[in-house]
């Protein structure tokens, strides 16, 4: 389990973060839009809305393979999203990370009391998602060139994507309601401009990296 859970983050806050998506108009698909948005904080914030819409989309698929048990299958669709949660992580997820960790985190910890000890445990969690993130893209891998029989793929996935969507949407609600109501008001525009330019240039360093 996350280290946020210090955050006293309840059951419910949680259920309410995952099922009151239906009333975002972000998908994943308009993460490349969000990188343009003016407000960096304003980024950061419709990113994790993305990421939770990609979290019930994979709650469905992990949800339906658990109820049909022994007789669960990975169906053409079912291919698809996986494929499409994968390059969630490569191309956004982790991107979004490190656009905290050298942009946001530094810069909050000074006038957040306490915010280095504090912004360790948020470090922490990013590594804990990157490990899930990591062996979420194994399996996949495993699965398209059949390493492994289906059912051990199904088990891994379903194992896997739970503390993906467990993690992930603990640690974004978290952000959102202890950090990021502090950062809207506590940067002036000469700073927010700054975050902004910086960010611009890890997408662009981390997306030349990919391709190379």
């Amino acid at each position: 389990m996350l280290l946020l859970v210090k955050a006293r983050i309840t059951k419910e806050q949680l259920n309410e973060s995952l099922f009151s998506n239906s009333s975002f108009s972000i998908s994943v698909n308009d993460i490349k839009n969000i990188n343009n948005h003016s407000n960096p904080i304003r980024q950061l914030l419709d990113e994790h809305e993305a990421f939770r819409i990609s979290c019930n989309d994979l709650l469905g698929f992990l949800e339906r393979l658990e109820k049909d048990g022994y007789r669960a299958t990975i169906r053409t669709s079912d291919y698809a999203l996986m494929l499409k949660t994968r390059e969630n992580i490569k191309e956004h997820l982790n991107v979004h990370l490190i656009k905290e960790e050298e942009i946001f985190f530094p810069r909050l910890e000074k006038i957040v009391p306490q915010g280095r000890i504090k912004f360790l445990y948020l470090n922490y969690d990013h590594e804990y998602l990157r490990n899930y993130f990591e062996d979420f893209c194994l399996i996949v891998s495993d699965y398209e060139n059949d390493r492994v029989p289906i059912h051990v793929s199904i088990r891994k996935l379903i194992e896997t994507g739970k503390l993906i969507i467990h993690n992930l949407l603990q640690h974004i609600l978290a952000e959102d309601t202890v950090y990021f109501e502090l950062a809207e008001s506590g940067f002036d525009s000469d700073e927010l401009e700054d975050m902004g330019r910086e960010m611009k240039l890890i997408e662009t360093r981390l997306k030349e990296e990919s391709h190379k």
